[in-house]
């Protein structure tokens, strides 16, 4: 896979993080009218913050063996809806992060724009993000093409975890448990993945969180050095000495019903 195709599908994940990371608003209506109010008003309850976020991603194989990455970045997140991730490359010696950041990623949703920003090359491929629609999600699905029948997925499992303290700031979890049945991904056995999830009760930011999925592996994110308080508004522009290319529209995934 070239660069290019790297970098698409990587501003693809970005946006989609965005979708499901913003703060959690109760989406109603049946007209485009209802869902364009219902972003407005998710916005207007936006929470400006930054914090340093921590992936630690697990896999074991068969023998036993571990294979362990880690991945550093850094969150900003301001009242708008914007959103910069500053990805850091780690350093083979000491495992801990770089000085400075290997790619930086910028979101506008009211300017419906996504930026892949190389410092090293000072360069920033611009990305249009067109945001779906009810229509546009149903004329999707009028597909002439039909999928094979697989078997019944059961609802997830929901609990309710309580409430903790993580960095200073009180958290609500919940753990979602989903049982995968055979034959549904080709397995000859039922599995089972579990995601938990701590999100702030101000601002409904998401302080930890962990997945344990037997076909990935367990993922545990977590932020730390949280501010609650506004950006600099510079952090979401792109530095006027980096060469802008325009690349292709990229269609803003809808936010999950579950």
């Amino acid at each position: 896979m070239n660069n290019n195709s790297h970098r698409f599908l990587w501003v693809l994940c970005f946006v989609a993080l965005g979708v499901i990371g913003s703060p959690l608003v109760a989406q109603e209506g049946s007209s485009a009218a209802g869902v364009a109010t219902s972003k407005r008003a998710a916005r207007a309850n936006e929470v400006a913050y930054s914090a340093d976020r921590v992936t630690v991603t697990t896999q074991t194989l068969a023998d036993g063996t571990k294979i362990t990455h880690k991945n550093f970045s850094k969150v900003y997140h301001d009242s708008q809806g914007r959103s910069r991730y500053e990805s850091f490359a780690t350093k083979a010696e000491t495992g801990e992060p770089d000085d400075a950041p290997s790619s930086i990623s910028i979101y506008n949703p009211a300017a419906g724009v996504s930026y892949y920003l190389n410092p090293a090359e000072r360069t920033a491929q611009r990305h249009e993000v067109r945001e779906h629609t009810p229509l546009q999600s149903r004329a999707a699905g009028a597909s002439t093409n039909v999928a094979p029948a697989r078997p019944p997925m059961p609802r997830p499992t929901v609990e309710d975890l309580g409430t903790q303290v993580i960095e200073g700031l009180e958290a609500k979890g919940e753990r979602v448990t989903m049982i995968i049945p055979e034959g549904a991904e080709g397995n000859d056995r039922p599995l089972e993945t579990i995601r938990e999830t701590w999100v702030a009760t101000r601002g409904r930011v998401v302080l930890m969180s962990s997945s344990n999925d037997p076909r990935r592996g367990e993922t545990v994110m977590r932020l730390s050095n949280i501010v609650l308080d506004e950006p600099p508004a510079e952090l979401f522009q792109v530095p006027a000495d980096y060469k802008i290319q325009e690349l292709q529209t990229v269609a803003k995934p809808e936010p999950s019903s579950e």
